[in-house]
């Protein structure tokens, strides 16, 4: 496949995805508590009306979240097509305080303003996922906070589906299709190496970068994903605590 050929397949694969993830996710209850967990790290790391950026936002859907708890967000995504969808839901919802720019933070980096971080799945694809978490620590203000959260493993349809049965139940596992069945398919068009990192190796590059680890925790279907909650140094208003929530003295 030529380059012409090969970006344009990628961005008629984005506009798709732009247009039907909504379809996907609104209603589909795993999806709607990993959000609901994020604005819940936010919660716990600043106020109302704190500066928070969603780096490779997508459409925009957490931003908006955040923007109805009162928060002032900045959201970037380096795909253009997305940053349009996002806006027209912005423009929909008539939301003042959230913000969307086309912005690659790992290669024009963010000016270092922002009270709280979120980036969501985004170091799995990124071409440069350490530069991205290096130009992440950058964009936060002292004694900021970050939220990561990136998948440890592809998306199989069946196998995943059987873990969330074991777990679950039968109903709960046919739900989860709704989800695998179009992101294995979205996997499968896009041109990228995906780079699925353990809990470990997901430690080891926040901690590299200058971040503090606070808690992190397995979520999403059947622990598809691993959610880490940093700063970017020591904070008397949040004690470090393990995984799963106990306290480190």
């Amino acid at each position: 496949m030529t380059e012409g050929w090969r970006r344009g397949l990628e961005h008629a694969i984005a506009k798709a995805y732009g247009l039907t993830y909504d379809a996907v996710v609104e209603g589909f209850a795993p999806y709607e508590a990993l959000r609901d967990q994020v604005a819940g790290y936010v919660q716990r790391s600043a106020p109302r009306g704190a500066r928070v950026v969603d780096v490779a936002c997508g459409i925009g859907n957490v931003c908006l979240r955040l923007g109805e708890l009162g928060y002032s967000v900045q959201g970037y995504d380096a795909v253009g097509t997305l940053i349009e969808v996002a806006r027209s839901k912005q423009r929909a919802m008539a939301a003042a305080d959230v913000r969307f720019d086309e912005l690659d933070v790992a290669r024009a980096p963010a000016p270092r303003e922002f009270d709280v971080l979120v980036s969501l799945n985004t170091l799995y694809w990124h071409p440069d996922p350490d530069g991205l978490v290096r130009a992440c620590h950058a964009a936060l203000r002292r004694d900021g906070h970050a939220v990561f959260v990136t998948y440890v493993r592809r998306a199989r349809v069946v196998g995943t589906a059987l873990e969330v049965r074991a777990a679950q139940g039968t109903v709960a596992a046919l739900r989860s299709l709704r989800w695998l069945v179009p992101t294995a398919l979205f996997e499968r068009l896009r041109d990228f190496e995906p780079r699925y990192l353990d809990p470990g190796e997901l430690r080891a590059m926040l901690e590299h970068a200058g971040f503090e680890i606070i808690e992190e925790r397995a979520t999403f279907l059947a622990g598809m994903c691993h959610l880490v909650w940093a700063r970017t140094q020591e904070s008397p208003h949040a004690p470090a605590l393990r995984a799963g929530g106990d306290s480190v003295q």
